[in-house]
């Protein structure tokens, strides 16, 4: 396994580089759909999930930095690839909605929170989901493993978390799953390509031994 060191310094490199860079594109964007029909009026909102919604990180790190090399590079790859692409969707097909002001939150802890999320993430343009998207990355490489069920019910959380807190739509959540579903189906090819290979260039005889 990569030294725990090597990951704790990775890890923050592309935290703060992703999110940057998520800001950035977001700001490149002008929304073209703005979002505004029953259902997703329906969802209420709640604002104590924002606590869900942050469990994000203590769950991707709990778990990504307990897997062997093979794996955590998969997930640096997928949540990469994925990155690009919803990225490069924000570019092209910018989607957006108006989010609750947080002015008219009750508690000061909410309202502070809110203003802050809000401040960090301005433009909001919302599909598909990173967050999401990298949740059931998470769960999609693991799925094998156990613990499945807790990884599940809190992939669950997390993505219903993103509408309660009136960060994402419906479709965003969708987005973000297919799009997970999608990058570590590519990326889980690459892989196996890469390890044929390498069996290949083994499993043939040098130049010595035939002669």
């Amino acid at each position: 396994m990569a030294h725990i060191g090597i990951r704790l310094l990775i890890a923050p490199f592309l935290v703060a580089g992703g999110l940057w860079l998520h800001e950035y594109v977001q700001a490149l964007s002008t929304p073209l759909l703005i979002i505004d029909n029953a259902m997703e009026r329906s969802i209420p909102f709640i604002p104590w999930t924002i606590w869900i919604y942050f469990s994000f990180f203590l769950f991707i790190g709990s778990t990504v930095f307990r897997v062997e090399d093979k794996l955590f590079w998969q997930f640096i790859a997928s949540a990469s690839l994925a990155a690009t692409i919803a990225w490069t969707i924000v570019l092209l097909l910018p989607i957006t909605f108006v989010r609750p002001d947080p002015a008219l939150i009750d508690s000061d802890l909410y309202r502070q929170i809110y203003t802050f999320v809000h401040e960090a993430d301005p433009s909001h343009i919302t599909f598909p989901s990173l967050h999401v998207a990298v949740t059931w990355i998470c769960n999609f490489l693991l799925w094998n493993r156990s613990g499945r069920g807790i990884r599940f019910a809190l992939g669950v959380g997390i993505s219903l978390s993103t509408l309660f807190t009136k960060q994402h739509l419906v479709l965003d959540v969708i987005g973000g799953v297919l799009l997970a579903w999608f990058c570590v189906w590519v990326t889980g090819k690459y892989a196996l390509i890469k390890t044929r290979r390498a069996h290949s260039k083994s499993d043939k005889p040098s130049e010595n031994s035939n002669q």
